[in-house]
């Protein structure tokens, strides 16, 4: 008999300093959604669930959106900012379905940065720049989920994707910022970065993340591994994916 296993798309949005967050989640492809409401200390949360069962595949989404001071970031004239979203329309994304390995994972990034970016084009935003300190940061992240085994924003120890991102140097001091994050896990082809961008599309505050206009600067960190107590032995990857902005 054929072994089925769940075939799962978590959403987890989670705003700082902030109140308030929104909640809801696209299902498809079989996928299970969950969502869960909580208000702790300014700190919201939402979980919502659904399901159907899919064969032998598995995989989680997770987001996170953080801001400090008020950033709004002026853009490029009409002509430069209307040349470089035809840029990006304009170039097919390559790679787009490698499955991660150790010696492929430059290229894994630079799909799925692709895919994003051709996602905010289509939306009428500037691309993404990529940015070694935030790629720095997300790298680090997602090693570390599969090092401790575990799937969150923040680490067994409590640290978060501002603690984890100010220790690049990325964040200036005594100005405004403003960074997001995006993290998901998949199994098989799930695992790919057409896959992973397509889960984040999915889900209204992952999409939110991807077409957020403030945001300039990007980094991806991907690592060829599931977290072992939820992917049951199964090769696949891991991806993060910080978003950010400085204002000045």
């Amino acid at each position: 008999m054929r072994h089925l296993n769940t075939f799962l798309l978590f959403t987890l949005a989670l705003i700082l300093c902030a109140c308030a967050s929104s909640a809801g989640a696209a299902v498809s492809r079989g996928q299970r959604v969950h969502n869960h409401r909580t208000l702790r200390r300014c700190e919201n949360q939402s979980r919502h669930r659904n399901h159907r069962r899919y064969c032998a595949v598995t995989g989680k989404v997770d987001l996170a959106r953080i801001h400090h001071k008020q950033t709004t970031v002026s853009p490029e004239g009409n002509a430069g900012s209307t040349a470089a979203i035809a840029s990006v329309l304009a170039s097919p994304c390559e790679n787009t379905q490698l499955t991660p390995t150790e010696s492929n994972l430059a290229l894994v990034r630079q799909a799925t940065l692709c895919l994003v970016n051709q996602e905010r084009a289509t939306h009428g935003e500037l691309p993404l720049q990529p940015n070694s300190r935030l790629e720095q940061s997300a790298e680090d992240h997602s090693q570390d989920m599969i090092s401790e085994d575990y799937f969150s924003h923040y680490t067994p120890s409590g640290e978060g994707p501002a603690e984890r991102v100010q220790a690049t140097g990325y964040i200036p001091t005594n100005a405004g910022w403003k960074i997001g994050e995006n993290i998901a896990w998949g199994t098989s082809y799930l695992a790919t970065p057409e896959s992973i961008v397509q889960a984040w599309i999915a889900s209204p505050e992952h999409l939110e993340n991807i077409l957020e206009s403030n945001y300039r600067d990007t980094g991806i960190g991907v690592y060829p591994a599931a977290p072992a107590a939820f992917s049951e032995g199964q090769p696949g990857a891991i991806y993060t994916q910080d978003f950010g902005v400085i204002e000045g």
